[in-house]
Order: structure tokens, then sequence, then C-alpha cells
């Protein structure tokens, strides 16, 4: 019996041996890690919009350009993410149809608004583009047109934001604001 048990053990030793070996599984990406962007000809000039987003956890920090009323507006948020869905807590940038708020150590001298407002908006991630959605509206893909959203992309390219606002980001991930 006791020769038995030995020779198990020393199977069964064996065989942790091989599992330990084995290659950890590749972590399952956080959705909302990434840039989408998506780019038009206005007035002959090439006029892009995008999103640069890092996700850590729950906690995703973001960056966004857009164009609107003739001019480019740039913002900074932090939101929180569930599953495919990252709600926008807290928001500045330049004033526009996002926040009315400048950032800390960004606003002009004469700025009423500085530092973080709040939104209305929601992120949401279907079938590889990024939609936002206003309070009100639950977020759903089902209701998303397949055209509609930023594309991911694998780089900004020349579009890519300053030094100063990718050092935001990775500060921003680590929990500063």
């Amino acid at each position: 019996m006791r020769l038995f048990t030995v020779a198990l053990l020393s199977i069964a030793s064996l065989g942790v041996g091989v599992s330990a070996t084995k290659p950890a599984p590749n972590p399952t990406p956080a959705p909302f890690d990434g840039a989408w962007m998506s780019c038009e000809t206005y007035q002959g000039s090439r006029i892009c919009s995008y999103n640069l987003l890092a996700q850590r956890g729950e906690r995703v920090c973001g960056l966004q350009s857009y164009f609107a009323t003739n001019a480019v507006y740039e913002q900074r948020f932090i939101a929180t993410a569930k599953a495919n869905v990252a709600r926008i807590d807290k928001i500045c940038g330049d004033p526009g149809s996002e926040t009315d708020t400048y950032c800390a150590g960004k606003a002009p001298s004469h700025a009423e608004k500085v530092g973080w407002g709040t939104s209305d908006e929601t992120l949401m991630i279907c079938g590889g583009r990024l939609h936002g959605v206003s309070d009100g509206e639950a977020p759903s893909c089902a209701k998303m047109s397949r055209q509609s959203g930023l594309p991911k992309v694998r780089s900004l390219g020349d579009q890519a934001p300053e030094a100063t606002e990718r050092a935001w980001l990775a500060s921003c991930l680590s929990g500063a604001e």
C-alpha cells in the first residue's frame, strides 16, 4: 500500500509540474483601451474627430477631439465602465457641446469655470465602433447603425494629442486627476 501511495504521489507531482509550465491564458483586453477616429474633408482640409481611451478595471480615462461650428474642441474625461458601456463621470476642456468647464492649467485668465464639470454622455462600443449616447437614451447596440460611431484605429497618426495630453492620460489611469 505504501509503495502504491509513493507511486501515486510521484505521478501526481509530475502532473503538477507539467501544468505549471503551461502558459497563462492571455487576459481579456479592456474594451475601452485604444483609439477611435473618423476623418472627412471640410473646405479642402482634412478634419478628424477622435477618442483616445485607456482603461484599468472600471476606470476609463479619455481624450477627445472633434470639429464643430468651424472650430476644434478638445476635452479630457473620466468614466466608469461596465462591459461595453462607459458613463462619463467628469469632463473638462474647450467649452462647447460637451462641457462648459476648462481643464485646470489650460484655462484662459478670464475663465469662469475651471476644473471638472459633469456630463450627460455615455460611451458604448458596438461592432468595433465607439458611439456616444446622451442620458435619457438606453444604451443599446441594436439601435446603432453599422456605419455610425467612430471606427477603432491602430494609430491616430498625425492627429495624436500633444505629449502633455498623453502624459495626463497615463497619470489619470494611475488614479491622478
